[in-house]
């Protein structure tokens, strides 16, 4: 994974050596937000332009980082996202097929830790795109995924955090 210089996008890249970070997800292509929340209401857009794969949402704490894991709440991931560039999906247990008017080219997330809810809306006309509901009993993290296709072709940009 790539990270802009200034911490705002991220898209798949050439396969580098680090090191063994405990924090780092060495069992999917993704990135965990430094920013953490266990209470509030919080909001931030992402660019997905047109982007064929991505999968965006959040993440508890605690997830496995190291062995192979599904993307859903039981898991502690409450994510949606887009596969082949055509199938919109809820990462639910089992999947969720979303089927989407609109192409969204921008995705509003919002978080309401105390209610237990992760929206997900088309940020161009607010349509819900998905809505999650459960119980947070930890600290929650943004999650990113921009895929594997091209260089910087799949790079999701990060809008700043907005509290509600």
């Amino acid at each position: 994974m790539i990270l802009s210089d200034e911490v705002m996008s991220v898209h798949y890249g050439k396969k580098q050596q680090l090191p063994d970070n405990p924090e780092c997800c060495s069992s999917r292509l993704a990135v965990l937000a430094s920013t953490d929340f266990t209470l509030g209401k919080h909001c931030w857009d992402v660019e997905v332009g047109d982007s064929q794969e991505w999968y965006i949402g959040v993440a508890r704490e605690s997830i496995k980082r190291k062995t192979a894991v599904f993307l859903n709440p039981a898991e502690g991931f409450w994510v949606t996202g887009l596969s082949n560039g055509e199938t919109y999906w809820a990462q639910t247990s089992p999947r969720t097929r979303l089927a989407l008017k609109k192409r969204p080219q921008r995705i509003t997330v919002e978080l309401d830790y105390e209610k237990g809810k992760v929206a997900f809306l088309n940020a161009v006309d607010g349509s819900i795109i998905y809505m999650f509901k459960d119980k947070f009993k930890e600290r929650i993290f943004l999650y990113f995924s921009p895929g594997i296709h091209g260089d910087g072709e799949n790079a999701l940009k990060i809008c700043p955090l907005k509290n509600k």
